[in-house]
């Protein structure tokens, strides 16, 4: 296990882009431009409605890569064809967030699933009161009638095989055991995948160069390590190759992750653009993956 603060090394750094894209990829880097792109404005608004009575230009000024992880979950699988009437999809360590919720007002069956109650979340992001209540802790419109709420450990789906038409997860795989975790959990999903359908997931990867990083439950993957995860569970492909670019605008802001937690305990403050973050002597950032089986 790697815990200690170490230096990076420059040449194995995510490739810095100096050209601004007109809209958002699959399989790609967390990047601040990526506000400026109406499909991720449009998105963010309708499933953080919360956030428009303090701010009405909201997400502008307000960029944050959990908000940018949702976006990409839901606009990637509409793109991909699997949000439709009719489709079952399943959100794995799918905690109380908001894509599962929102999901339900487009397709036949959402099951939520993750060990709620306890764990390192259950206090924040996955309370046990949502297997009773959803609507105590749904924070956008939903449809009450095709969510279902399960106990269920990520590494052991309690599914028949080639049930869903899409899986997904965010920023969960991490918190799984490492590599051996991550391709287990990948490997339960595809099981419960039907052909053609897709695994769709968010995580983290570090962007500096510096290599991996297990810290008590959390796991930081390098580029070359979330590329071999990909490629490594069988009946699983990518639907394009992944841009591991970052742009030189979203490089030029790290904030340490110690930070972060801190405003966000004390006084609720959150520091923008929050994109990239740094933990002993990793700067990390979201990635986003889509995956079809065969």
């Amino acid at each position: 296990m790697i815990d200690e603060a170490v230096p990076a090394d420059p040449s194995r750094a995510v490739p810095v882009r100096d050209d601004v894209r007109d809209h958002v990829g699959l399989n790609v880097l967390c990047n601040v431009e990526d506000w400026d792109i109406p499909e991720l404005q449009s998105t963010v608004r309708r499933i953080l409605p919360y956030f428009l009575p303090m701010d009405p230009t909201f997400p502008m000024g307000k960029e944050h890569r959990k908000h940018w992880e949702f976006s990409q979950l839901l606009n990637g699988l509409n793109r991909l064809g699997v949000v439709r009437a009719g489709a079952w999809v399943l959100a794995v360590a799918a905690g109380q967030e908001e894509v599962a919720f929102d999901l339900t007002n487009d397709v036949r069956w959402v099951f939520c699933t993750d060990i709620y109650g306890s764990g390192d979340f259950a206090h924040v992001e996955a309370e046990d009161r949502i297997l009773t209540d959803p609507d105590a802790v749904a924070r956008c419109p939903y449809n009450r009638r095709r969510l279902v709420v399960q106990y269920m450990d990520a590494l052991d789906l309690r599914y028949e095989d080639a049930t869903f038409d899409a899986v997904y997860s965010s920023s969960s795989i991490e918190h799984f055991g490492g590599l051996d975790g991550a391709a287990k959990a990948l490997a339960e999903q595809r099981r419960v995948l039907k052909p053609q359908g897709i695994v769709a997931m968010t995580t983290e990867v570090i962007v500096n160069g510096a290599p991996t990083l297990h810290d008590g439950n959390l796991f930081l993957f390098t580029p070359e390590q979330i590329d071999g995860l990909c490629k490594q569970v069988p009946g699983l492909s990518l639907v394009e190759p992944i841009d591991f670019t970052l742009s030189k605008r979203t490089r030029d802001k790290v904030i340490p992750l110690a930070k972060a937690v801190e405003d966000a305990q004390i006084n609720s403050y959150v520091d923008y653009p929050h994109i990239v973050l740094e933990h002993r002597g990793r700067q990390y950032t979201s990635i986003s993956l889509f995956l079809r089986g065969d």
